[in-house]
Formats: C-alpha cells, sequence, structure tokens
C-alpha cells in the first residue's frame, strides 16, 4: 500500500426523510450485503462540499444541498498488506422531497442499489456502524475510532 494511501480524507452524507436514511447497499466477494452513507474520497484541492456533491451524484444520481457537519470518525478498515485510516466527516444533506433512491450513472463496484433504511432495523449490517449514531439525537460530533471489517 502506497504511504500516500496510508491515511485517507472521505466524506459521507446523512440524508433523512422521517426516520429514515437514505444508504448504499453494499455486496461482497462472499455475497454478504452491507449498508454505507453515501460519499468517498476527497481529491486534492476539492472542498469537502464539492466532494460530496460529485461523489452523491456518481453514486445515488443527486446532488445534494450539504449542510452542517454531524459526526467526525476514525474508521480502521483491515486490507491486504495492513491497515487503512480513513478520515470520515458525515455531513447533514437533503434532496429534493420527490427524490426516489436510484443507482447514480457511476456507483460504488460493490453497490447493488440505494435505499431509504430505518437505522433501528437495518436490513443489513452498516459498516461502519454508524446506525449507533443516527439512531440517537445526542450521539457525540466526534464518534472516535470505528474498526471496520469488509465483509
Amino acid at each position: 500500500m502506497d504511504n500516500d494511501d496510508l491515511i485517507r480524507p472521505t466524506v459521507r452524507a446523512v440524508i433523512r426523510k422521517g426516520n429514515l436514511v437514505l444508504v448504499q447497499v453494499k455486496q461482497a466477494a462472499s455475497g454478504q450485503r452491507y449498508l454505507t452513507l453515501p460519499g468517498g474520497r476527497q481529491e486534492v484541492g476539492e472542498t469537502m462540499q464539492h466532494c460530496l456533491m460529485r461523489e452523491c451524484l456518481e453514486e445515488i444520481g443527486v446532488a445534494p444541498e450539504v449542510g452542517d457537519v454531524r459526526h467526525v470518525a476514525d474508521v480502521f478498515r483491515k486490507r491486504a498488506g495492513g491497515v487503512r485510516q480513513l478520515i470520515e466527516v458525515l455531513f447533514d444533506c437533503a434532496v429534493p422531497d420527490a427524490y426516489v433512491p436510484v443507482l447514480g450513472a457511476r456507483p460504488d463496484k460493490r453497490q447493488v442499489a440505494t435505499i431509504w433504511a430505518d437505522p433501528a432495523r437495518p436490513e443489513a449490517p452498516f459498516l461502519p456502524r454508524y446506525d449507533l449514531a443516527l439512531m440517537r439525537g445526542d450521539a457525540p460530533v466526534h464518534l472516535g475510532r470505528l474498526d471496520c471489517a469488509t465483509p
């Protein structure tokens, strides 16, 4: 793994519709499905807000209105050759009321669907476990370390 890729800045969208949160459904090579928030890697020279709009347009077919920071987390993913650390910044975002979940034109390679999910009763596990913070109105802004073993 390249040293430049050991710590990766990423942004995620927290898009709510009542008690539901917009999520990506991903499927691992093993067939196991899991949920993630839309978003991804920030490119050099790109603001977090522009990154989030670009990533969401690619993955969920809409560029959201980006609001305030909701959470920050240090996410550690075990990878071949070591551990990748992600600094994830989650923003409150909004999409038009008429938005219907779709795959964007350039979804993530493991993404199989985009759905509204209840974090209290997800159809599959959240990776990382953002569902725990999303269910709590008083969750701290800094969530600390979250270990994430990709299925």
